[in-house]
């Protein structure tokens, strides 16, 4: 069989507890319209004091990376004397431990990180969530291989990223399929690894997120089993240093409430971010238009829903092996009221 050669990527890499990944969270950067207003609190107090500086872990995409680039949160705290600070990171895990051990304080994650950060004592709490688009994550297979369904990867061997999201929805597919964990050998590997492994047939399907997974369909004519719908929920969340919320809530209230608008207005304006998506990467539009399309944007507070179906999957890793302990998702979660 001839090798795909896909183009280089930003990669996940990953391991236990420190697995190197990189979240392509399914937003651009983009330019927000005059138009857009953004909301003000004054309130302030003892607790509600704002620091002198929040420092911002970011990545090439989301919410974090437009508010960077228009300068949205300098132009709020600056009358308030709070130095708004950014630093990017080119994946999720290390900007997670910044969090963890204080140089940073605000940060994003999928839905699975943030689950092995908490397993291994990570000091840092949910303050927002993102519901994950439909159809944006999946498990992608190579026409020739004639595998229709996952019922038909028993026996077989599938390629992730671990610790991923997509390694959350494998177990999932897997399970809708009426299949375990142990019935697929998961093969282990970064989304620069996995198209040459499928291509040569060392494994028989990929499990992996937007916009890989548009790359596969579009350009190679991959063939999508099975994808994110609403039998299968994920997230993506925004985190902070436990201190951050404990002492400054008001300046953290601030902070999402400048936020919230980005989301509502890139849902309205997925032409641009795939545009812009386009430049970054360098993967052709119309790859980033299918990716775009199915994207969600909008970040919300923690719902009960949100909370129970994120314990659900910490659950289901912890019983699976794949964290050392049990955890309770509530424990980590900041009531945002918005």
């Amino acid at each position: 069989m001839t090798e795909t050669q896909y183009p280089a990527l930003p990669e996940r890499k990953t391991g236990w507890p420190r697995r190197r990944l990189l979240q392509i969270l399914a937003a651009a950067s983009v330019a927000l319209p005059a138009g857009v207003a953004f909301a003000q609190s004054e309130s302030s107090g003892s607790r509600g004091a704002r620091p002198k500086e929040i420092r911002f872990a970011y990545q090439r995409g989301g919410i974090l990376v437009v508010a960077q680039q228009q300068k949205v949160l300098e132009k709020f705290f600056q009358p308030h004397a709070t130095e708004i600070v950014w630093k990017l990171f080119s994946y999720g895990n290390p900007a997670l431990e910044a969090v963890n051990v204080g140089s940073m304080d605000f940060s994003s994650s999928g839905n699975t990180p943030i689950i092995f950060a908490q397993a291994a004592g990570f000091d840092v709490q949910y303050v927002a969530a993102q519901r994950s688009g439909d159809g944006g994550e999946g498990i992608v297979v190579l026409p020739q291989s004639g595998i229709r369904h996952v019922g038909e990867l028993k026996g077989k061997k599938v390629a992730v990223a671990k610790g991923t999201s997509s390694h959350y929805f494998l177990v999932a597919a897997l399970q809708k399929a009426g299949l375990g964990y142990e019935d697929v050998t998961v093969v282990f590997l970064a989304p620069s690894e996995a198209p040459g492994a499928l291509s040569r047939g060392d494994v028989s399907a990929w499990v992996v997120w937007d916009p890989y997974l548009a790359l596969a369909e579009q350009r190679f004519n991959g063939q999508v089993i099975d994808a994110l719908g609403p039998d299968i929920k994920s997230y993506n969340f925004l985190v902070v240093r436990r201190g951050l919320a404990n002492e400054h809530p008001e300046a953290l209230r601030e902070v999402l409430t400048q936020l919230r608008p980005i989301g509502s207005w890139a849902q309205d304006h997925r032409n641009e971010i795939a545009q812009q998506l386009a430049e970054i990467t360098g993967i052709e539009l119309e790859t980033q238009h299918l990716a775009a399309q199915r994207a969600n944007y909008a970040i919300t507070p923690l719902t009960d829903d949100i909370i129970d179906s994120q314990q659900e999957v910490a659950d289901l890793f912890f019983k699976l092996g794949l964290i050392p302990k049990a955890i309770k998702i509530r424990d980590a979660v900041w009531n945002w009221q918005a």
